[in-house]
């Protein structure tokens, strides 16, 4: 039986072979000018990093303004209809003794078809400004 540590033989045999591998690979030699294109590598990185931080904010900046607007549009829209709600029972409280004189027994249906041609008109109105007519308006 021996006495010595199998850890002690190991570390032995490893620093053995550490000191061959040593001796037959060397480590290669750094390329000319290695140190100034690592240091200007980094100073790049830092360089697109701060391009990044400054793009990332400017997003997150534009899609601040984008979310306000859109509640902004909300709230306008949400006001139009109720205003254009308002007025249009008001006008129709108005306008029905003038429709039951001219209409008669037909002043409610023919209050319906007005208001479907109205509302016809200003969805193709709506439509042909999406195609890029400046004031389909003028047209007529």
């Amino acid at each position: 039986m021996s006495n010595e540590d199998p850890t002690q033989s190991m570390d032995d045999a490893e620093h053995a072979l550490d000191a061959m591998l040593a001796q037959a690979l060397r480590a290669p030699a750094l390329p000319i000018m290695f140190r100034a294109q690592l240091n200007l590598a980094l100073k790049r990185a830092t360089t697109m990093e701060r391009e990044r931080q400054r793009l990332d904010d400017e997003y997150q900046q534009q899609l601040a303004e984008l979310e306000s607007g859109y509640l902004r549009l909300r709230y306008r829209t949400l006001g139009t209809l109720i205003g254009g709600t308002f007025a249009a029972g008001v006008a129709v409280a108005l306008l029905m003794p003038w429709f039951n004189a001219t209409f008669g027994a037909n002043a409610r249906f023919a209050l319906a078809i007005i208001g479907a041609v109205v509302g016809v008109g200003i969805g193709t109105v709506s439509w042909l400004r999406r195609l890029g007519y400046a004031n389909p308006l003028e047209m007529f």
